[in-house]
Parts: structure tokens; C-alpha cells; sequence
């Protein structure tokens, strides 16, 4: 027996990051699909070449990882999942929905997480090789590279598609 006219109480589901086994992102989401965990695994278009013939096919957007929606004292279902590594953490709505509309738009492709103050290295142009501290400023990217003989610095304003991380 219910209570008379009581509503269902809604208990609030986050989303979360999940790190997956390497190349594992759609069997993890498929599995958290027949769980009936709502999960989203941004993906893209690219092509790949054989030997003889070019296809295009979907990769995870993210490789190793899928994002859920649960609640934070439920996660036994989602850590239980076959493939699933551990749970990263919370991700906020907005970065959620920006991740969604820039997929939906097809625009989306995997680019290395760049920080101003990061070493960098140029891939391409006139320095390629030649490494840095990525500046920003007015809205343009700068190479900062140390000549340490001489204590002294030169700025070199580039393209951000020309920037990779130093590993």
C-alpha cells in the first residue's frame, strides 16, 4: 500500500567519466546499454587506409573512455561492466552538452589538451622540431624558446594546428 497521491521520489543521476579497456569504448557502451545505464560515446569520421582500398569508420572522440549517467552511491553496476577500468569522476552538464552539440555538428576531432605554460613542440613550418613554452595572448598562440647562453628568450607566433605536446 502507497501513499495516497505521494510522488515517486526522483533521485538525481550525474555524469560520469569512465575509463574503458583500449579499444573497448563501443562493447563497454553496448554493455552498459542492455544494463540500462544511459551512457554517450562521442565519436568521430576518419579514414582509414589499407592496402587496397580507404574506408571511413568511427572512433571514440575520447579513446578509453565512455561517459554514463548514475548516481554517485550506485556503481556497482557500471563498475561491474565488463571492460570498465574505474570511474574518472563527475563531469559538469555544460561540458556534457558541449561535447553532444559539437558532435552533432560533426565538426568534432581528437586534439592533444594544450595549456598555456605547457613545453611544446612545433610539428611543422619553418621550426618544426624546435621546442617551447606555449604563451597566449589577444587571442594568438606563442612559442617561447630560451636561448640559455645568451639568458635570453625569443617569441615565435604560431598556429595552434602546428603545436603538439612534448611527451
Amino acid at each position: 500500500m502507497g501513499l495516497k497521491g505521494a510522488k515517486p521520489v526522483m533521485i538525481s543521476q550525474d555524469w560520469y567519466a569512465v575509463r574503458v579497456k583500449s579499444r573497448g569504448e563501443k562493447s563497454c557502451a553496448a554493455n552498459f546499454e542492455v544494463r540500462g545505464i544511459e551512457c554517450f560515446l562521442p565519436t568521430y569520421e576518419t579514414k582509414r587506409r589499407w592496402s587496397d582500398r580507404v574506408k571511413v569508420i568511427e572512433e571514440p572522440l575520447f579513446s578509453g573512455y565512455v561517459f554514463c549517467q548514475m548516481v554517485e552511491s550506485r556503481t556497482l553496476p557500471v563498475i561491474s561492466t565488463p571492460g570498465v577500468l574505474q570511474i574518472v569522476g563527475a563531469v559538469e552538464e555544460h561540458e556534457m552538452a558541449a561535447m553532444r552539440r559539437l558532435v552533432e555538428g560533426g565538426a568534432a576531432l581528437p586534439w592533444p589538451y594544450l595549456k598555456e605554460g605547457q613545453r611544446v613542440r612545433l610539428r611543422t613550418g619553418a621550426w618544426e622540431g624546435l621546442e617551447g613554452i606555449l604563451q597566449s595572448a589577444e587571442g594568438r598562440d606563442r612559442v617561447v624558446v630560451n636561448i640559455e647562453t645568451l639568458q635570453r628568450a625569443v617569441a615565435v607566433e604560431v598556429d595552434r594546428n602546428w603545436i603538439e605536446p612534448c611527451r
